[in-house]
């Protein structure tokens, strides 16, 4: 395990994180302030944000397939 590759899935966790947290603020504020109908949009848009940061944070973990993948073509060359 490369410590480069497990400072930058450090810090996508930590961007993931902090994301998740500042979203789910701007949704309640969004429910509360600006009516249902906004704040579901505001909803399925976190969830949808949330979801795609978790794929992109998970194939950072420098043990994933994807890694793992790239290692063997980077290998091969």
């Amino acid at each position: 395990m490369n410590s480069s590759q497990m400072e930058k899935y450090v810090w996508a966790s930590v961007l993931y994180y902090a994301v998740a947290a500042v979203g789910s603020v701007a949704v309640f504020i969004s429910i509360s302030v600006v009516g249902i109908f906004w704040g579901l949009f505001a909803l399925f848009g976190y969830v949808a944000l949330v979801i795609s940061l978790n794929a992109w944070r998970r194939r950072r973990h420098p043990r994933s397939v994807y890694q793992l993948e790239l290692a063997k073509r980077r290998q091969s060359h």
